[in-house]
């Protein structure tokens, strides 16, 4: 077969390159088009007609969305983990709990946060939310989009992205700093994505209680259960209607609608919230009387709680529980300002709020009696120029200039210039002009106080008054004061005698008594009248304070089985074993001393007080608890001797105002004390439930009544016992009787009528004659 000539190859190409006028057509029988399908307009789409701007398209396309994922990766990276969303990280105040269940404080760092769970919650509160801030709240997945155009709206006409956040975007607001409060694109970014993960691990109501208990409604109150108690004086679950209005309210705007700033424009704002509640069906307006509700006006009473939460019940025992409570959180590995403890002391609110008021009605006339007969407390300054100057080396201002360098004529200068300032007064707080020095003269002329209450059974204290003003005062004469006692402390010199076999009906001489001092030189007091007398038993001694029968006691017992027998009841401070202790030279707190005579009505069981019985965690559980201190340390009957004697005080002696003036009945024992100068009056009162100490004195001891009239115990102390004790029998939530009695030890045999008493046998005095050198006066 011949060769045939090799075919020329077939030239590749592509249909791209092929001219249009090249193409040839065939001819074909008309075809009627029909409209192109969905597939074909893909297929056109993709078909190599459209390569270059498909691929203009994907890249665009492709850019954006990198975009988009790059913003929200940078959106993301500072949003809080999911552990955190899970378990939200948010510190609670710690409360501390009356022991009648009144939230006397909080401690907290940054908010005071109280968190209680929903069905704790008046429904009131959650439905007036609703109604106001996000009424599709059930019907959205934590965005809604009605709300999200809404935004889109705002953005688009005024550029600015406000409003349109649900209950659960304010949620996550209140929850995680990360998110911000600025009102910007990319905050409102950072919601969506975490209301997003909200949503999908809380449920609705878990989130309705999340929201209610980190909300801040009301200056540093941050939660439902915290504004109710400060606004209300109530629980969350206790709010009425027209009160959740209130609160929800306030939520706009916590400056613009403050019921104390500005209650007319917060009633505006309540009673919108209450027709908003009426508009979505929370509130059926045939069974509520809507108008009604609206023209309810701002409770009195919410002004009156706020104040209570500005100055507080119990400054002074609160501040005392803190220092207690924050070394024990130190000590055990809590955080006493955001751990959300719950301290349950022992103080009675009721209780203490008689307290607080007996103090201030009796110490405004005190104080007007000291300004009438000192000279308004310049007749003492006059006579002791020195008053003036130790005040001043003692004061912070004079401190602080002498670090600075300042000379005395220099600091003299300053102390002398006038300046803006706000001071105490009985009849309330006064903006005056005055100097430092004029400062210094102004606050030494007035008369402080230190109050007590324990209950001697169980040693815990349930009033706690350590002055006349906290924000003024602060120093706490209850705890940390310590002043001379006077004759408050010579039923410790008759309980020693007691203890070792005297009793109530023995005889002593009212006659002088000489001490010899060890370091040479002797001793001898005297009567605060000048008088002497005969034979008197013990019960008459002690009611009226005689101090040679005392004296005479001191001198058969020894100072040092005194001292013992005091520090056996409870004292606690150090005692001088001389013999002028008999009369009260010692200095010791008002806590202490009333502790101590506790002990005579707990029937010789001593009971150290106690302000704390438990403390909770967050949970309810219990960490820690307080378990009363007990010892036996003297013989009931013998208790019940010296009781006898205390009692004799109040019916025959310096204690008997308790009676005729203040109408006081039942079982009461005592003991007044006035110290040398008339610088401290005292008055210990005991009651079968109840001992409480009075002390009464200037600062500075020698700012003083010059009269014993003025000056005794009975005077300025005493009627702040009978004032109080009185509210405290009259008020029936407290459950005190006046009725109650002192129970007599069974089989006690010693004869208290005090019908034929006899001398004791002794040593016998020989103590020769006294000079008049000799005496010491004390009362």
């Amino acid at each position: 077969m011949a060769d045939q000539p090799p075919k020329p190859e077939k030239e590749s190409f592509d249909i791209e390159d092929i001219a249009a006028e090249e193409i040839t057509h065939k001819p074909a029988s008309p075809v009627t088009p029909t409209p192109a399908s969905g597939s074909s307009r893909w297929s056109r789409l993709w078909s190599p007609a459209y390569r270059l701007p498909r691929r203009i398209f994907l890249g665009v396309t492709g850019f954006i969305a990198l975009c988009v994922l790059g913003f929200l990766i940078f959106v993301s990276t500072d949003l809080p983990p999911m552990d955190l969303i899970e378990n939200p990280d948010s510190d609670l105040s710690t409360q501390l709990i009356s022991a009648d269940g009144v939230v006397l404080q909080k401690f907290y760092s940054r908010e005071n946060r109280v968190a209680v769970h929903l069905n704790e919650i008046s429904p009131h509160v959650v439905n007036a939310l609703i109604a106001t801030e996000d009424v599709r709240f059930y019907g959205h997945s934590g965005i809604d989009p009605m709300s999200f155009f809404s935004i889109l709206a705002g953005l688009v006409k005024d550029g600015e992205i406000r409003g349109g956040s649900t209950i659960t975007m304010q949620l996550a607001r209140n929850l995680y700093d990360e998110v911000g409060r600025r009102s910007t694109i990319i905050r409102k970014l950072k919601e969506y994505l975490v209301s997003g993960y909200i949503e999908r691990r809380f449920t609705k109501q878990e989130v309705m209680e999340a929201y209610l208990n980190t909300v801040n409604i009301y200056g540093d109150s941050y939660g439902i259960e915290t504004t109710a108690n400060r606004l209300f004086d109530k629980r969350a679950k206790d709010l009425t209607i027209e009160e959740s209005a209130l609160i929800v309210g306030m939520l706009k705007g916590q400056g613009v609608y403050n019921p104390f700033r500005h209650p007319e424009r917060t009633q505006q704002r309540r009673n919108t919230i209450l027709s908003q509640m009426v508009k979505y069906g929370f509130l059926d307006s045939t069974q509520v009387d809507i108008d009604s509700l609206k023209a309810i006006p701002l409770s009195a009473a919410l002004v009156e709680q706020e104040q209570v939460h500005i100055r507080g019940l119990a400054p002074y025992f609160r501040e005392h529980v803190r220092e207690k409570v924050k070394a024990w959180c130190d000590a055990n590995g809590y955080n006493l300002y955001t751990d959300g403890l719950r301290i349950y002391t022992t103080l009675d609110s009721r209780m203490q709020a008689h307290a607080e008021a007996a103090m201030k009605a009796h110490m405004k006339t005190l104080q007007q009696d000291f300004d009438r007969v000192e000279d308004r407390g310049q007749r003492p300054l006059r006579s002791e120029p020195g008053i003036l100057r130790d005040l001043q080396r003692r004061s912070q201002r004079y401190i602080n200039a002498k670090k600075a360098g300042k000379s005395e004529s220099e600091i003299d200068q300053e102390f002398e210039e006038k300046i803006r300032m706000r001071v105490f007064t009985w009849e309330g707080e006064q903006d005056t002009l005055m100097s430092p020095m004029d400062s210094l003269r102004h606050y030494a002329r007035f008369l402080e106080a230190g109050m007590v209450s324990i209950d001697p059974a169980t040693g815990e204290v349930k009033a706690w008054v350590g002055g006349i003003d906290y924000k003024y005062f602060k120093y706490d004469h209850v705890a940390t004061g310590r002043r001379q006692v006077g004759s408050t402390f010579k039923p410790f010199v008759y309980g020693a005698a007691i203890e070792n076999g005297y009793t109530p009906c023995d005889k002593f001489l009212n006659q002088p008594v000489v001490f010899e001092n060890p370091g040479g030189g002797r001793w001898s007091p005297k009567n605060s009248d000048g008088k002497i007398g005969g034979l008197m038993t013990l019960r008459e001694a002690l009611a009226n304070s005689v101090n040679l029968v005392s004296a005479r006691l001191m001198k058969e017992l020894t100072p040092r089985t005194v001292a013992q027998f005091a520090y056996n009841m409870g004292i606690q401070s150090e005692l001088d074993e001389v013999p002028s202790l008999c009369l009260g030279t010692t200095d010791l707190s008002v806590m202490e001393l009333t502790s101590a005579y506790s002990t005579f009505a707990n029937q010789g069981t001593r009971v150290v007080p106690r302000v704390i019985t438990r403390i909770e965690d967050r949970s309810g559980n219990v960490v820690a608890t307080f378990e009363p201190e007990v010892k036996d340390v003297l013989n009931q009957e013998k208790a019940y001797l010296i009781l006898e004697l205390l009692k004799g005080v109040v019916d025959q002696g310096t204690g008997q105002r308790l009676r005729y003036r203040y109408q006081l009945r039942g079982e009461i024992g005592g003991k007044t004390g006035t110290t040398q100068n008339h610088s401290d009056g005292w008055f210990i009162g005991v009651t079968p439930n109840l001992v409480t100490g009075v002390w009464v004195g200037a600062a500075d001891r020698r700012m003083r009544f010059r009269s014993i009239a003025f000056g005794q115990g009975a005077n300025m102390a005493l009627p702040i016992w009978a004032l109080y004790m009185k509210q405290v029998y009259n008020d029936p939530r407290i459950g005190l009787s006046e009725d109650s009695r002192f129970p007599r030890p069974a089989g006690l045999k010693v004869d208290l009528s005090c019908q034929g008493s006899q001398v004791p046998d002794g040593p016998g005095e020989q103590p020769g004659e006294p000079s008049p050198d000799d005496f010491e006066d004390f009362n």
